[in-house]
């Protein structure tokens, strides 16, 4: 009988009880196996195979003549895989960690496709062949049994002649599809032991970089920002996912980079200011300010009061200790940021403004400010999103909406250039609500006509609400700053996008 075992790697139920978990939890895991599956048969198997060889502790290759016929292409790729160079080094990074297993995977099954199909090392022939085998050995399975069932029907449910045809129906094709089968284990054998040994150098330089990859998708996700505010509640499968969600996109590895950049010019730039202003108390809250701390709580700071003492001490770590919030005549408000998303904003203008939105929230979310980021282009809808979620406690600084903020940093509409639509909605959110009395940055690259009765509106309700809006012009070799003029306080022309132009910005928003 031909061997049936679709697993090139050894497997026990823990593993595979792992790898099936991931499997449903993981959207990247099922689109790896799409993938697989549009070129070889039995996809789920091979994926379990590569996921094995990351994750065991004892990783055991089958013989290839253990194997169905349908998978001798799997053994060939599997054990390229599992004698990578590098392999080592990076295992000791996946051992037993799932969460790394399952973010890695997505990058070596596209390595894995792109040698197969753009270097040609399996041509299309031998693809449909294990494609044809692997229906013959499904196809004998299913003989197989009904030849079983047929046997263990009472004697009684056909006649000798009825019975003894189809089993003898069964038997020949039963008979017919192991010879095409191991005819066809011979060929698929051949085809993988003809792979070029440049398939094992292709895959093993891919092993040789994940590492390496692993870590610039956690650096990438850390100046991003993303999971900020939420750090200890965010797991690695999260971290790891993030950080693969940039790595696969150009676009948000540049704006990752480039926010990285320009916060440490924007904390640079705060940490030079002086900034002298009373302060009054304003509420009682929970933090880890010894010269603030209500009189109650220094009980336990004297260190012979024992577990008064211990508990002291927990709750300082933890940032519990009852304290008076203090807060400045000049506390900042909330700030709302409008970046251009027409056609002529497309590259580097349109990543540099997405940057200094998402410094300007990282210095929102460190002051416990609010953010609202709106994108907007003529004959499309406003979008607009929260990138800020809510910060509970008062001494608490709130956390970033990754997924907003994705959202916000990959929508691009691409249209004409209108100014009134963001600036209405601009000026309603500082007008009331949860952003009432915030300022505005208005980011373009180019003019459009303002009405008479916009103008007239921002002037009414920035005397009521004292907002101060800052415009930024993108790159201004061709434009004109008469239209931002009308309507902003300030403007700054910025012709290099580097993130030493906005350092006076960062200071003072």
């Amino acid at each position: 009988m031909p061997p049936s075992e679709l697993h090139v790697i050894v497997c026990d139920g823990y593993d595979r009880e792992v790898f099936a978990r991931l499997l449903r939890e993981k959207r990247s895991m099922g689109e790896c196996r799409e993938r697989l599956g549009r070129l070889l048969p039995h996809p789920e198997p091979l994926l379990c195979d590569l996921f094995s060889v990351l994750f065991k502790l004892n990783v055991v290759v089958r013989a290839a003549e253990e194997l169905a016929a349908a998978v001798q292409i799997h053994h060939r790729l599997v054990t390229a895989v599992s004698q990578a160079r590098d392999l080592a080094a990076l295992r000791a990074r996946t051992e037993l960690r799932e969460n790394e297993c399952a973010a890695l995977l997505p990058g070596l099954v596209e390595r894995i496709l792109t040698a197969m199909k753009r270097d040609f090392y399996i041509g299309p022939q031998e693809l449909l062949e294990a494609a044809e085998v692997a229906h013959d050995e499904d196809t004998l399975a299913q003989r197989e049994a009904e030849r079983e069932h047929l046997r263990e029907l009472p004697e009684d449910a056909f006649d000798d002649d009825e019975r003894e045809r189809l089993e003898g129906d069964l038997d020949g094709e039963i008979d017919a599809l192991r010879e095409r089968i191991d005819e066809a284990r011979a060929r698929q054998a051949r085809v993988a032991d003809k792979i070029t040994s440049d398939l094992d150098d292709t895959i093993g330089r891919k092993v040789s970089v994940l590492p390496d990859q692993l870590e610039q998708g956690e650096d990438l996700r850390r100046s991003m920002g993303l999971g900020s505010g939420r750090e200890g509640q965010v797991g690695a499968a999260e971290r790891l996912e993030l950080g693969e969600r940039l790595m696969r996109s150009r676009k948000l590895k540049l704006l990752a980079k480039l926010v990285g950049a320009f916060r440490e010019v924007a904390f640079e730039a705060r940490r030079r200011r002086v900034v002298r202003t009373p302060q009054v108390m304003h509420e009682v809250g929970r933090g880890a300010h010894l010269d603030r701390l209500l009189p109650s709580e220094l009980l336990g700071l004297p260190r012979h009061r024992g577990a008064l003492h211990r508990e002291f001490v927990r709750r300082l770590v933890e940032g519990e200790l009852l304290e008076y919030e203090l807060r400045g005549a000049s506390s900042r408000g909330p700030m709302v940021v409008c970046v251009d998303g027409s056609g002529s904003m497309q590259g580097t203008k349109e990543i540099w403004a997405k940057a200094v939105a998402l410094t300007l929230t990282e210095i929102a979310r460190r002051e416990r400010r609010r953010c609202l980021a709106i994108v907007f282009s003529s004959g499309h809808a406003l979008f607009e999103v929260e990138l800020l979620g809510a910060k509970g406690r008062s001494n608490v600084r709130a956390p970033m909406l990754d997924d907003n903020v994705l959202a916000f940093a990959e929508h691009f509409p691409g249209g004409g250039t209108d100014f009134e639509p963001p600036m209405r909605r601009a000026l309603a959110a500082v007008s009331e609500g949860n952003y009432r009395r915030g300022d505005i940055v208005f980011i373009t690259d180019g003019q459009a006509q303002v009405s008479e009765n916009l103008i007239a509106d921002i002037t009414k309700a920035r005397k009521k609400h004292r907002f101060r809006v800052r415009g930024i012009l993108v790159d201004v070799a061709d434009s004109d700053r008469g239209s931002l003029l009308r309507f902003c306080d300030e403007v700054r022309e910025v012709t290099d996008l580097v993130a030493d132009s906005l350092g006076d910005l960062f200071a003072s928003v």
